[in-house]
């Protein structure tokens, strides 16, 4: 229940999942496989994005059409990523995620700097609207990102956030509070199709995952409470992103294990 809070807490605060943090703990600290490990963290999002988007969306930071579409492309690519991944044996997918986790770190930690330098300029760092999201291209871009989000999340068992909120700041100038929001909105549907695909191949721990959602659904109110009201932490994310890095390092490290329990 504390990892779920600790964990939750990111996910309020950050817009993500938080299967970044816990695949890796699942594995190190409580000995699953990496397709087990995968399995329960998507299980342990669902209902803990639920809550956290709820919040989110009772600030105002929840666009729901813009969630929809994302969504529809979501669901197909989580089943998608999902299959691959059982398919895929663990040597592999440590290397993949370790790659996924050092590319997770340097967003972060530039990610911190922009965020102290929109802080002193008093603007948001958004990069205007590439793709407008009431017309058909910007639709089809919507989906598009969705698909990709989905395969990524059934893959290596994230709920996404870390492909979803930079693509909305960037292409669509979103704020970064309003593309957290979304992204925990898709995050309910994506966890929910990639759990139910693991779920039939006996890779997900029910019973862990009870135990990380009743801790990680009050760290998630608490994390989305410290965003709503505008307590930014730029050193914050610039440690989380040096713990992905590390992370990273001991999972690429592990890879030399093919074995898969």
């Amino acid at each position: 229940m504390v990892l779920g809070f600790a964990t939750g807490m990111l996910s309020g605060l950050l817009g993500i999942g938080g299967g970044s943090v816990l695949v890796p703990v699942l594995v190190y600290l409580l000995g699953l496989s990496q397709h087990r490990a995968h399995g329960t963290s998507l299980a342990y999002m669902a209902p803990v994005a639920l809550f956290t988007a709820l919040s989110y969306s009772g600030h105002g930071h929840v666009d729901w059409l813009v969630a929809i579409e994302l969504a529809v492309g979501g669901v197909v690519g989580a089943a998608v990523g999902a299959r691959i991944c059982v398919l895929t044996s663990a040597r592999r997918l440590r290397t993949y995620f370790g790659l996924f986790l050092a590319a997770i770190g340097l967003r972060m930690m530039y990610e911190a700097r922009a965020v102290f330098a929109s802080a002193v300029a008093a603007g948001p760092v958004v990069a205007g609207h590439a793709f407008p999201a009431d017309q058909p291209i910007g639709a089809l871009v919507i989906v598009v990102i969705g698909v990709v989000t989905g395969a990524a999340s059934g893959l290596l068992g994230v709920g996404g956030g870390i492909v979803m909120v930079p693509a909305l700041v960037l292409l669509f100038g979103y704020t970064q509070k309003l593309a957290q929001g979304i992204s925990l909105a898709v995050i309910i549907p994506v966890s929910i199709s990639g759990t139910l695909i693991h779920s039939k191949h006996g890779n997900v721990r029910w019973h862990i995952a009870v135990w990380l959602a009743l801790g990680g659904i009050p760290g998630g109110l608490v994390g989305a409470r410290i965003a709503n009201v505008e307590v930014g932490d730029p050193v914050l994310r610039g440690m989380f992103g040096l713990l992905m890095l590390v992370m990273a390092g001991l999972m690429i490290r592990r890879r030399r294990s093919g074995v898969c329990d």
